[in-house]
């Protein structure tokens, strides 16, 4: 199993979405944590750009203000979510 977590202090700046792809599938991620996200919400778009074959399940907590944010996205094939 192999995972990343990363404060990467804003998951809206340029170019983040393709690296965070590129970081995916060139180290075969089973689970990607971000801190400082500085989202409040990610949209389907958002996620399609992250994960384009949609082979993560993705979950967060908002932000308050311009600072926070947890972002976590598990390898539906590999991992379970339980709540």
């Amino acid at each position: 199993m192999r995972g990343l977590i990363w404060n990467c202090r804003g998951v809206g700046k340029k170019g983040m979405a393709t690296c965070l792809s590129d970081l995916i599938s060139d180290h075969s991620l089973d689970f990607l944590g971000l801190q400082e996200t500085m989202k409040k919400d990610f949209s389907s778009k958002c996620l399609r750009r992250i994960d384009p074959f949609n082979l993560f399940k993705w979950i967060w907590v908002p932000s308050e203000g311009k600072s926070g944010g947890i972002m976590c996205g598990l390898r539906q094939d590999t991992l379970e979510v339980v709540t």
